[in-house]
């Protein structure tokens, strides 16, 4: 691994990872179907989103645990959620979209 354990948000901060994404994960071909079929970081659980292009991924397991990822980057650890709120856990899962959910109304005592 060659991360460069410092913040970056507007690449990735791992070449390594870099060039997998720019030649399509070319020794990978179930990396490749799943990028095609939209499992990509900007909907995983463990995406930790830094503005509207990059995110650290935070999956424990990953091969890019902490990494400056992009949001149309894959993994094998990918655990999709949607491209809302993430709960980064595979067992808790937030199924709302994004959409906000309204407040309960107080009543008046």
């Amino acid at each position: 691994m060659r991360n460069k354990n410092r913040i970056i948000t507007n690449n990735f901060s791992n070449p390594d990872a870099k060039q997998m994404y720019d030649l399509q994960w070319p020794k990978e071909p179930l990396l490749q179907q799943n990028y095609q079929e939209g499992c990509q970081c900007g909907a995983c659980a463990y995406f930790a989103p830094l503005n509207e292009d990059w995110g650290i991924c935070c999956h424990p397991k990953s091969r890019h645990y902490l990494e400056t990822v992009f949001e149309h980057f894959t993994c094998a650890d990918y655990a999709g959620e949607g491209w809302g709120p993430h709960s980064f856990s595979k067992h808790l899962r937030c199924h709302c979209g994004g959409v906000e959910i309204p407040k309960p109304k107080r009543h008046k005592q």
